[in-house]
């Protein structure tokens, strides 16, 4: 496989007269050499290379790549022909490893034969970016490049006059072992008080032909990688921190749900009863329906690669809360390593606080309504009072008649009743559970509420449903609820025109729909009122956000709503056109078999 990416590269790459050089830093060999260069080195073997084999000075050469690793400059350097003679050329290098494996060390190496021969005593010229100098096997300076001379503040036309003690403090033994063979040393040097650079010090002994001929000192400065090691430390501890004290809990897992890597949470309840460890299964814990249902959304997300979120209860120490599950894949460049990290969270509290906004907008909405269920209560009291009056005040003796003024009195006592009950159960707390009911039964329901409003406001109301409905399985009362809401917005928006329509209308209905192959149960909200502009139909779903300001809007009734479907697995959208009309539509999923 590395020689088959090799060889794909050095296509790409080959495609000028410049010379080409692969070479791996780990192990110091040539993985490849373009023909142009094998030519002007007059290679005869190109079997086992080493970088030893094609550049001189290869130790300095390896410290520039490993100090500078993501350079853009060109530098100046000397090749060795096949019978040692250099060649003096510039090279310029760039890392490969992200066509290899991430902790190759493999660079290309471009070669440019246009480069004018240095002189022989300064080999490697001054453009290098770390301080390096040469000296004899004595110690002697014979060289030393601009960065060097510039930090030690040394004077160029005198280089020759220094010795390695009159530029460098070290120990005696350290200079003696610098004088004998390859070594690293840490250095701290101190420019102005106070401030001091930490280096790393690397010496080669140059050889040629075998013999020792010079010694070639690099200055590798620390003080940025040091600095760099505490901005990551310090990234660490803060991460560490904010993990700390959130409420949320962090796991990577295999497609097998197998826990791989666990962050370090210390507040989140949940993984202190669990006791989660890397290597079990993480669903373990849960009984097997909810384990089941968990596994299923587990393959979607693996399958899909989308974001997914399920909720599920527990008995914590000996409260039922209630905790989330968002599945986030974590994308990899190998298409086959499906990693899939959990954020577990506590909405325990958050379902609470939904719950009394929920509650908050009922009693606004009834509010809204009370007025005209008052209206219509009144009516059927005062008919069924004045039979009532009939019968005490005229001694009616026939049956049939006396018969007749019962029922209506009765009629008009049901319709009370009827009126009464619906805003009762409206008023009430619904269970957390959900129920089988069919959507015909919530449209007649909040028909009965809204129609009294509607007419109070002289707003023509009707209503539509579609044949052969199936069930949906939903807390009815919460839906309820939301299409109260967005009625009494339509009402609201037809009785504040600042030019009011002639025939206002509003249609509440209920259609089967097929989509992305799933049934639908579709409850809409059609009314031929002012329509919403563009830029507040980007915001009615936002917490409260509302055009009723001064009317004593709250601005929680959609983004409730919105929520509220969102967890019956639906989605609310708005049509509108301004100064035409708006349609509010709410798809439920069908409680079919074709839905699952």
């Amino acid at each position: 496989m590395l020689n088959l990416k090799i060889e794909r590269l050095s296509q790409l790459l080959s495609h000028s007269q410049n010379g080409l050089v692969f070479v791996d830093l780990k192990s110091k060999q040539i993985l490849y050499i373009n023909e142009i260069t094998i030519e002007r080195l007059e290679l005869k073997n190109t079997n086992s290379l080493e970088v030893q084999n094609l550049f001189c000075d290869h130790e300095l050469l390896i410290s520039e790549i490993h100090a500078h690793p993501h350079s853009k400059s060109e530098y100046k350097w000397f090749l060795k022909k096949q019978n040692s003679e250099k060649v003096a050329v510039s090279v310029h290098y760039s890392s490969l490893t992200e066509f290899f494996d991430a902790n190759s060390e493999i660079y290309s190496i471009t070669i440019n034969w246009n480069q004018i021969l240095a002189e022989e005593n300064s080999e490697i010229v001054d453009h290098l970016e770390i301080p390096f100098f040469q000296t004899d096997l004595a110690g002697n300076l014979k060289y030393a490049n601009d960065r060097f001379i510039d930090f030690f503040k040394l004077l160029p036309d005198q280089i020759q006059s220094y010795t390695i003690s009159d530029v460098l403090t070290l120990p005696e033994q350290s200079k003696n072992e610098i004088l004998k063979r390859n070594t690293k040393q840490i250095l701290n040097f101190q420019r102005e008080i106070g401030n001091s650079t930490t280096f790393q010090l690397q010496s080669f002994i140059t050889t040629e032909q075998g013999k020792p001929t010079a010694i070639t000192i690099l200055l590798l400065d620390l003080s940025e990688l040091q600095n760099a090691e505490r901005i990551v430390k310090y990234g660490e501890d803060k991460l560490r921190t904010f993990f700390a004290t959130m409420n949320n809990g962090f796991v990577i897992i295999n497609k097998e749900a197998k826990i791989l890597e666990i962050a370090p949470i210390f507040k989140f309840l949940l993984f202190q009863v669990f006791a989660f460890e890397v290597g079990e299964d993480i669903f373990h814990f849960f009984d097997e329906k909810r384990k089941s249902k968990l596994m299923k959304v587990l393959d979607s997300v693996v399958e899909s690669q989308n974001t997914q979120t399920t909720e599920f209860d527990y008995v914590l120490l000996g409260e039922e809360r209630t905790f989330e599950i968002r599945f986030i894949p974590v994308r990899r460049y190998d298409p086959n390593d499906k990693k899939i990290m959990l954020v577990f969270s506590d909405i325990t509290e958050a379902k609470r606080m939904d719950r009394q906004l929920i509650e908050s907008m009922k009693f606004a909405s009834i509010g809204e309504i009370a007025a005209g269920l008052a209206h219509e209560i009144n009516n059927p009291l005062q008919s069924a009072l004045l039979y009532l009056d009939d019968l005490i005040t005229v001694d009616e003796t026939d049956l049939n008649e006396r018969r007749n003024i019962l029922k209506k009195i009765e009629s008009a006592n049901l319709r009370i009743r009827d009126l009464v009950k619906a805003l009762l159960d409206l008023g009430r707390m619904e269970s957390p559970n959900r129920d089988f009911v069919s959507p015909y039964y919530i449209l007649v329901r909040t028909s009965e509420l809204v129609e009294v409003s509607c007419r109070k406001k002289n707003i023509n109301f009707t209503r539509h449903a579609g044949p052969n409905l199936p069930g949906i399985f939903v807390r009815w009362q919460e839906i309820e609820q939301v299409l109260i809401n967005c009625v009494v917005n339509s009402i609201n928006a037809l009785s504040e025109m600042e030019t009011a329509r002639q025939f206002p209308k509003i249609e509440l209905g209920i259609d089967l729909i097929k989509n992305q192959k799933k049934e639908w149960v579709v409850f809409s909200v059609e009314d031929n009122g002012p329509g919403i502009d563009d830029d507040t139909l980007e915001k009615v779903f936002l917490p409260l956000f509302t055009t009723r300001r001064n009317k004593q809007g709250t601005g929680l009734g959609l983004s409730i709503s919105k929520k509220i479907i969102a967890e019956h697995g639906g989605e609310i959208y708005i049509k509108t056109k301004e100064g035409t009309g708006t349609k509010v539509e709410i798809y439920l999923p069908a409680h079919t078999d074709d839905n699952g």
